[in-house]
């Protein structure tokens, strides 16, 4: 099967935001409840409680998405226990039919890998940009005193009839 670049990143794309989004939301939460309890058990995972599927349900996506994989278009038939039902926003925990598709499992992977590469991307570039911006807990700009090097004392060079006797 011919994998559907564009609807592979349109739904890697899809999650990315879900997933950016969540993560904005816990560090909005990380730094305005620091320290309490609702913070340490808010903060185990960025992403809503895994909601199960019906069976019925299960079945309206499979047709919705006419028992092939939506980015490779490998039919459901053949090999069912290779499908898996994808979250299109990758929160779990939201389970509306419009919110699902079918996808083989090498698409579900791939979705996955691209959404996960993106948001550690972004991780990196948003700590580099950050990290020049410090301050204090107390909300003050933080402020390093400028450092100086000692001037190089000039003086004569040493002979060897310099040296002291005892050496």
């Amino acid at each position: 099967m011919t994998v559907n670049k564009t609807k592979l990143e349109e739904y890697a794309n899809k999650v990315y935001r879900g997933d950016l989004r969540r993560f904005k939301e816990k560090q909005q939460k990380d730094s305005s409840y620091a320290f309490s309890l609702f913070y340490a058990e808010q903060s185990k995972t960025t992403k809503g409680k895994r909601v199960a599927i019906s069976s019925s349900q299960g079945t309206v996506v499979i047709d919705k998405c006419k028992r092939k994989c939506v980015v490779c278009g490998k039919k459901y038939d053949r090999d069912p226990g290779d499908f898996q039902i994808h979250h299109v926003d990758g929160d779990r925990s939201k389970t509306t039919t419009r919110n699902l598709v079918l996808l083989c499992h090498s698409c579900h992977k791939n979705i996955h890998t691209i959404a996960n590469a993106k948001l550690k991307d972004h991780k990196v570039n948003n700590k580099s940009t950050s990290s020049k911006k410090t301050q204090s807990p107390f909300g003050l700009p933080s402020f390093s005193p400028p450092s100086f090097a000692a001037p190089k004392k000039k003086g004569r060079k040493k002979k060897k009839d310099d040296d002291p006797w005892w050496i």
